[in-house]
């Protein structure tokens, strides 16, 4: 039998340069899932509840505030409006600087209070972290008791850490730009009619939706999506704007989803 010559062809530069690309950016992308909120490195307690059960509780729930990373400033519009303002994407210098410190409210069964009344539930300082993002991310943890009366309170403080490098930002961009993405193609899917059917088949697709990907989002575009759904049937355009918005405010920028726009222009 003839021998079969196998013959490979060295990859052109072009080539080379491609993959060497396509590497690069799949290793931002994994190294950005390794960025980690480290340890409480000091707590401060009022009576009623040791610094150390506090510590061992947010040890154990710290990674959920990751998800809080930072990607966007805000800034004053420039020859806008006096009061307006317009977002960017964030930078950190090479001194900017990484701790993170978090004040709340304890209950005796462990909830972190977020009673209007008090002026500050939930207080949050961070720079590599959106404040904001990370207030909704406390309020949902969960702390050991302690004995008292229902009104009785227990102050907390704490110091930690958390640093981002600019690839781990861009790759979290990146899979956010991919989550606006998906949600844009589960409406376009919909039936647009501006009636209260509408609204029940919006609202049950994002539900839906956000049931699968919404952990890995702030929470509060988990609620602006809701929102969407909540008054779709009745006022689309305004559907989309908060949509719209909603990515202007997280990215600095806005995804085209063409169908949607139609939809306003057709109404």
């Amino acid at each position: 039998m003839p021998c079969l010559a196998i013959v490979r062809a060295m990859p052109s530069l072009p080539d080379c340069r491609r993959l060497a690309s396509a590497l690069t950016l799949v290793s931002s992308l994994l190294t950005a899932q390794a960025a980690e909120v480290s340890p409480a490195e000091r707590v401060e307690t009022s009576p009623g509840l040791s610094p150390d059960a506090v510590r061992r509780a947010f040890d154990n729930q710290r990674q959920t505030l990751a998800s809080c990373m930072r990607l966007v400033s805000i800034q004053r519009g420039n020859g806008k409006a006096p009061h307006s303002i317009e977002f960017v994407p964030w930078k950190a210098g090479p001194d900017t600087d990484d701790r993170i410190r978090v004040r709340f409210t304890l209950a005796p069964d462990g909830k972190v209070q977020t009673e209007e009344r008090q002026t500050e539930a939930v207080g949050v300082r961070s720079m590599f972290l959106d404040t904001g993002c990370v207030e909704e991310r406390v309020k949902t943890w969960s702390f050991p008791t302690f004995p008292g009366n229902h009104d009785e309170r227990v102050q907390v403080e704490l110091w930690a850490r958390f640093r981002t490098t600019e690839a781990e930002r861009t790759a979290a961009a990146t899979r956010l730009r991919e989550f606006y993405g998906d949600f844009c193609k589960a409406l376009s899917a919909l039936k647009v009619t501006q009636q209260p059917q509408a609204g029940v088949a919006w609202r049950a697709t994002i539900k839906r939706f956000l049931a699968e990907h919404g952990a890995r989002v702030d929470p509060r575009i988990g609620t602006a999506m809701q929102a969407v759904g909540d008054i779709a049937g009745h006022d689309l355009p305004g559907a989309i704007s908060i949509y719209e918005l909603s990515m202007e405010e997280s990215l600095a920028t806005t995804i085209p989803c063409p169908k949607l726009r139609a939809w306003v222009k057709e109404g």
